[in-house]
């Protein structure tokens, strides 16, 4: 053979492979008949079942003998996405596309064609079975407001925050008359979430303690075991409600002078919180109403009197009541869902509006939704909203947490304790870690913004009905009826094919469609698969959150 002819057959071969393997994509009616699920590679006619796909590993321009396919590298998105959000051990073969390039029997995930599987759960949506009005989704200031508020990458967690993040609400502590009274600090930061999302971010107070001076032990900070850790007495004994509301009332002032009203504020952060021995820190016990209590005193059980959470709670109110903007009171703030049983009932309802609980103990294998239950029917009851004010904890779980929050206790509001964590050695609890080298989203901001992107206040909760017990769903709705969003988690051991199920007239009003997936055990974080599948089907490994938001034209 002539040297030129050779040369010719050998350019003529890389091109078909080259075409082979073009990312171009499929056409419509192309052979991709390959291309299917499996559970096992005797199913795949010569092919490798990998990740419930039969196709081949490759490397580089390695799919020639597969029609239609290219070789996509185990780092990218498709591939990981294939595979329930973990990488594959090699590239896949698998045809590239957009979104409407995909043959019958597969959808287009990530940029990669794959098979839409049969469904193994299902969800069922009623847009007419209306609940709570959501207020919004964000994190305590704690006390990190110096830290941030001078923090070098300051801006660049404000950005993340809240206009990538989409979180409109903070809760901060009352810090009027503490050693660190400076109060710009949470101004400014209120300004940049402002400034971001374009309206006025949700404002939770709270008060870890009263000032020293109305302290029975004299200190903000208790001791484990410290009898007189609560509010002081006067002159008569009683105890200096008085007193109490006054410092309230300046420290309402003193806010407002920097622009600052809280939409709703809590008295006592943990009214009912004892420390253990051989731990401290601030606190203030009150109980539901004035009385006495046994607490044990060089070992031995004691009486003490201790102020009422009620009698505290009227003489603030009557205090703030002729203020020019009077903010509204949330209660009790108490360390768990079975204390908001104890503390809320005696109060007077006129001098509260609304229910602040915290989620600690909840066990998320497990949840007491009785418990979660109760919170929504004595809200219901009352006629008033229901925030879940603090909570700790990791990823996968506070996407849990933030579920039964919503859906079991009826709540309207979710904050987590802490915005920000500058310690690379802290669990990570908190939605982002600050350093000066940069700002990282933790795995309780991927959680909680599946949520807080695909809603906003003034968004209502709707019934979504699954039929399996791994399968926790639910959904808002948009208050001109132009999108909705529906939240999946899978809670269970065994990856699911969720069919969302959703009427003719649904679907045709919500034509644009949007699926995004977190895989906690995997390396997927808020990674967009693309729109949902002609068939409703969406895949949910375990321990991942889906969200799928949809809007009219």
């Amino acid at each position: 053979m002539k040297p030129s002819v050779a040369w010719n057959v050998i350019l003529l071969g890389v091109a078909l492979v080259l075409g082979a393997c073009s990312p171009s994509g499929p056409q419509v009616g192309s052979q991709t008949n390959w291309l299917r699920a499996c559970d096992s590679t005797d199913e795949c006619g010569g092919l490798e079942c990998i990740c419930g796909v039969c196709t081949l590993p490759c490397a580089e321009l390695a799919c020639g003998e597969l029609p239609d396919s290219a070789c996509v590298a185990s780092t990218e998105t498709g591939a990981i996405a294939v595979c329930g959000g973990s990488a594959p051990p090699s590239g896949l073969c698998l045809p590239r596309c957009d979104e409407e390039s995909c043959p019958a029997g597969t959808s287009c995930l990530a940029g990669v064609c794959a098979p839409t599987g049969t469904p193994s759960a299902r969800v069922t949506l009623d847009l007419s079975a209306r609940h709570q009005t959501l207020v919004g989704l964000g994190a305590s200031l704690a006390y990190s407001d110096d830290v941030i508020a001078d923090h070098a990458q300051r801006e660049a967690l404000y950005d993340l925050v809240f206009r990538d993040g989409g979180f409109d609400a903070l809760r901060f502590r009352n810090r009027y008359e503490t050693d660190d009274d400076d109060l710009s600090a949470t101004a400014e930061i209120i300004e940049a979430a402002t400034e971001r999302l374009g309206r006025r971010p949700f404002l939770f107070m709270s008060s870890a303690t009263p000032p020293a001076a109305l302290k029975a032990n004299a200190s903000r900070v208790c001791e484990g075991g410290d009898a007189a850790c609560t509010l002081s007495t006067v002159d008569d004994g009683g105890f200096d409600y008085a007193g109490f509301a006054n410092y309230w009332r300046s420290a309402f002032e003193a806010y407002a002078a920097l622009g600052i009203v809280p939409d709703y504020f809590s008295i006592q952060n943990h009214p009912n919180l004892v420390y253990a021995e051989e731990h401290r820190g601030e606190a203030c016990r009150f109980l539901p109403e004035e009385g006495t209590a046994s607490v044990t005193i060089d070992g031995e059980p004691t009486d003490v009197d201790y102020p009422g959470y009620r009698e505290a709670l009227e003489a603030v109110t009557s205090s703030i009541a002729d203020l020019e903007e009077v903010p509204r009171a949330a209660v009790a703030e108490t360390t768990g869902l079975v204390t908001v049983g104890e503390y809320v009932p005696p109060l007077d309802p006129t001098t509260f509006q609304a229910i602040a609980f915290h989620m600690y103990g909840v066990d998320t294998t497990t949840p007491n939704v009785e418990a979660l239950e109760n919170v929504r029917a004595l809200s219901e009851e009352l006629g008033i909203p229901a925030f879940q004010t603090e909570i700790q904890a990791e990823g996968f779980e506070t996407a849990v947490l933030a579920h039964h929050a919503f859906a079991s206790a009826g709540g309207s509001l979710y904050l987590q304790n802490d915005l920000v964590t500058t310690s690379l050695d802290a669990p990570p609890l908190s939605l982002v870690l600050l350093r000066d080298e940069g700002v990282q989203p933790q795995d309780p901001f991927h959680a909680l913004a599946h949520y807080a992107k695909g809603t906003d206040p003034g968004w209502v909760r709707i019934d979504a009905e699954g039929d399996s017990s791994q399968l926790l769903s639910s959904a808002w709705l948009a208050p001109e009826e132009d999108a909705l969003t529906v939240i999946l988690i899978n809670v269970g051991s065994d990856e699911l094919r969720v069919e969302v199920a959703l009427p003719e007239d649904v679907r045709a009003a919500y034509p644009q469609t949007q699926v995004t997936r977190t895989g906690f055990d995997g390396l997927e974080r808020q990674v967009s698969l693309g729109e949902l599948p002609a068939n409703g089907v969406v895949h949910l490994p375990t321990r991942a959150i889906v969200t799928l938001q949809l809007t009219a034209p």
